[in-house]
């Protein structure tokens, strides 16, 4: 026992020690601590003595192998060669505390007495080299050989392109090159020594563990200094090392800084990303196919083109997936891009064509093109389709009314010019007549009411053109007025008859009157009008001396007027325009027949305003009947006659 005026001198000492001291029995109960102790951890001389010393450390530090931490320390003294080991001290406060500690004893039984020895880390200054990574001895404790080889070792070690750390079997730090240091952000002193287990990651122990057990194992995550605070993602290899005797004496770790490759992967992650969003939204088909001709995979959009789920295609031939006729046509598409090693581009199809798929027909539009690997080797077939029917339909559309735009420029053309030449045709013979008039008059000669008759039909005949052109424009304006009344259109039929008896020539007309009389509501003036065009148009389409046989018939509420000609007929593709404005049908030369082409116009506007219809029958050179149909006074809603066999309904 130390006297009390020698261990007043003793505290006295320890007092005035830089570094924390604190003195333990061999039950490890605190006999004294330095003033050092007090102001590092917090606590009071009076609070900690006769207190357990594990009560400065941490709960997960206080075993080691069965021992307490003081007794494990005592026991690795010898391999530790008086280095101190890093461990975590407890504040009164709670905080933890990264020191180097030491622990010493002397003594035996109840006269041991247990010194430990404190350091903060940041009161080292790394000014030498780390003692274990020296050879112990010297040439003479060594063979040449193996001090070469140690030699060769640790400077292979220190200029790895990894960090790398050994450790024991405690499990301690007892060696790493500057590489890793400077991964952590330390130095080598602050690291050789550390105590793994403090490292307080989990599966990093759980990897040491590992190690220790004879297993080599990897660690990556996010390791954060304990020194320096310093966050960085690592990866880390665990190895375990063997002695001579076989058994595993430690570990060693290779530590690889992967922040690049964190933000690689995270950009290769985020263009990834934006592929497969283009990948998935794109509005045109999408798919890759293997060199075996299964496919690996499509997006949606080409999933609807196909009319499967996209999750339906993966390791499936299009053989397999649509049957033999679309399936064969696709596989050979796919056979002959992989042979030639060429690409087919904006291959079109049609799904009813083509490849023989049911439902409405679409327009595909598909891409094939080989897909290499950076060293040239064929690694599948990517595949793009894209539904242009919509596109199709507007260039049909645009054809259509292009067409449509050139048809109505010919039609122009020809009326401006048929109607010059039909209104220069009555005026010429006008004028000449007038001339003669004029001159017989002068000279006092006898007028012969011929010439003035002749005059007078030239001028009704200019009159007859003037009229159609008002009336056609009338009825696109939506103007023509129909003063309706009752009227009695056999009557009508059989007065317009009467009136062309001077313009028939060598025709013969053929009418039966009806047996009752046949009344209609509609405008007398417009009525005759069209049957006026009518029979105008079989006298001029007729050879003369030819028949035209008129029938007026009544079917319940329904009279229906048929004008039959013997003349030149009328094309079957040209019957459904016969009663456009302008048209005249290819067989009816202007030369040889006269007229704007408006009477058939005028007249089918006339009819149906009626309530009525009006349509042809014909045949190329073999005549031509046409049909008006007229509700009767009598008929409220008459139902009308609708068009058979070949008639053309207008």
């Amino acid at each position: 026992m130390v006297g009390g005026g020698a261990a007043r001198e003793l505290e006295a000492v320890l007092d005035a020690a830089v570094d924390p001291v604190i003195a333990c029995d061999g039950d490890e109960r605190i006999l004294h601590v330095n003033a050092a102790t007090e102001r590092l951890l917090g606590w009071s001389r009076e609070q900690l003595v006769g207190r357990p010393v594990t009560d400065l450390f941490p709960p997960r530090l206080h075993h080691f192998h069965g021992l307490s931490l003081a007794r494990y320390l005592l026991s690795r003294r010898k391999v530790l060669g008086g280095r101190p080991t890093r461990v975590f001290a407890l504040r009164r406060d709670g905080v933890e505390l990264m020191v180097e500690l030491t622990v010493g004893s002397t003594g035996e039984g109840g006269r041991e007495r247990i010194a430990l020895t404190m350091r903060r880390l940041h009161e080292v200054i790394d000014t030498l080299e780390e003692p274990v990574e020296h050879v112990t001895g010297g040439p003479t404790d060594l063979p040449h050989h193996e001090e070469t080889v140690d030699r060769l070792y640790r400077l292979l070690v220190e200029n790895a392109p990894l960090g790398v750390f050994h450790f024991d079997r405690a499990p301690i730090i007892t060696a790493c090159n500057e590489l890793f240091a400077h991964q952590l952000g330390t130095s080598k002193r602050n690291l050789v020594g550390l105590h793994l287990f403090t490292l307080r990651d989990e599966r990093m122990m759980a990897c040491v563990r590992e190690s220790l057990g004879g297993h080599p194992c990897e660690y990556e995550g996010d390791y954060r200094s304990l020194t320096s605070g310093k966050v960085i993602p690592v990866r880390v290899r665990f190895a375990p090392c063997y002695g001579d005797d076989g058994e595993v004496e430690g570990g060693v770790g290779m530590v690889e800084d992967i922040t690049d490759r964190r933000h690689v992967e995270a950009e290769r992650e985020a263009h990834l990303a934006q592929l497969d969003l283009l990948f998935r939204s794109a509005p045109v088909g999408i798919g890759f196919v293997g060199t075996d001709l299964r496919y690996v995979r499509v997006n949606e959009t080409l999933a609807r083109i196909n009319g499967l789920p996209a999750e339906a295609h993966p390791g499936h031939t299009p053989l397999e997936l649509f049957g033999p006729q679309t399936g064969a046509a696709v596989e050979q598409f796919l056979r002959k891009v992989l042979k030639t090693n060429e690409p087919q581009v904006q291959v079109e199809s049609t799904t009813d064509g083509t490849l023989g798929l049911e439902g409405p027909r679409r327009y595909l539009s598909g891409s094939i093109y080989p897909v290499h690997t950076p060293d040239g080797r064929v690694l599948g077939l990517g595949v793009l389709v894209e539904d242009i029917t919509e596109r199709k339909h507007a260039e049909e559309e645009r054809a259509h009314l292009y067409r449509e735009a050139q048809d109505a420029i010919r039609v122009r053309d020809d009326f401006l010019s048929i109607a010059s030449h039909e209104l220069k045709t009555p005026l010429t013979p006008l004028s000449l007549r007038l001339a003669t008039l004029e001159r017989r008059l002068e000279r006092g000669e006898h007028v012969d009411p011929g010439v003035l008759r002749h005059a007078r039909h030239q001028l009704t005949r200019l009159t007859g053109l003037i009229n159609d052109l008002l009336d056609a424009s009338r009825i696109e304006a939506g103007r023509l007025a129909l003063h309706p009344e009752v009227t009695r259109f056999d009557v009508l039929v059989e007065h317009t008859l009467t009136s062309l008896e001077g313009q028939r020539g060598n025709h013969v007309f053929d009418f039966k009157p009806p047996p009752d009389p046949v009344s209609v509501h509609g405008d007398a003036y417009r009525l005759e009008q069209v049957v006026l065009n009518l029979l105008e148009n079989a006298l001029k389409y007729s050879p003369d001396g030819g028949t035209i046989r008129v029938r007026l018939t009544v079917n319940e509420d329904v009279t229906v007027l048929s004008v039959n000609d013997p003349g030149i007929g009328i094309p079957e593709d040209q019957q459904q325009q016969l009663f456009d404005r302008y048209f005249r049908a290819r067989n009816a030369s202007t030369r040889s027949y006269g007229g704007l082409g408006l009477g058939l116009y005028i007249s089918r506007d006339i009819v149906e305003r009626h309530g009525g219809r009006i349509w042809v029958e014909s045949e190329s050179g073999r005549g031509s009947t046409f049909f008006v149909a007229l509700p009767t006074l009598s008929a409220a809603r008459p139902p009308l006659p609708r068009a058979q066999g070949d008639r053309h309904l207008h």
